[in-house]
């Protein structure tokens, strides 16, 4: 599934970003993904992380997909002790229910509260072996 490495990309990458992959990714396969982004970011290189999170709402309408929900715990599992990362740091939490029109689409979906969440992961400059 995730079929990419340097040598298909020509290198690694000094900036990723990721608008809409992690959420767009069953949540089984996140770890591999994660693991991709290592490989692929330069030392030093930094990603800039969107996602959103579903805060309240059905079961199945905080689970269902996608996009999925990722929040701040699993955003923290899945880089916050990576050895190559050096920072992980929230920019940014935008409610999405600011209008009347969001409001109604997420809510004839089950959801009750949704937030777009920005972060940027930094990569260390130097690497372990």
């Amino acid at each position: 599934y995730f079929d990419i490495d340097e040598e298909v990309t020509g290198g690694q990458f000094d900036v990723i970003v990721d608008r809409a992959s992690i959420v767009a990714i069953d949540p089984s396969l996140r770890d591999d993904y994660v693991s991709i982004l290592g490989k692929l970011i330069k030392p030093g290189g930094s990603i800039l992380l969107i996602t959103i999170d579903r805060r309240a709402g059905t079961d199945e309408a905080r689970s269902a997909g996608p996009p999925f929900s990722i929040d701040d715990t699993e955003i923290q599992r899945l880089y916050g002790s990576l050895d190559w990362v050096e920072s992980l740091t929230k920019l940014s939490e935008h409610n999405e229910f600011e209008t009347e029109e969001d409001k109604k689409r997420w809510t004839m979906q089950g959801v009750d509260s949704l937030f777009e969440l920005c972060y940027v992961i930094k990569a260390k400059k130097l690497r372990s072996s």
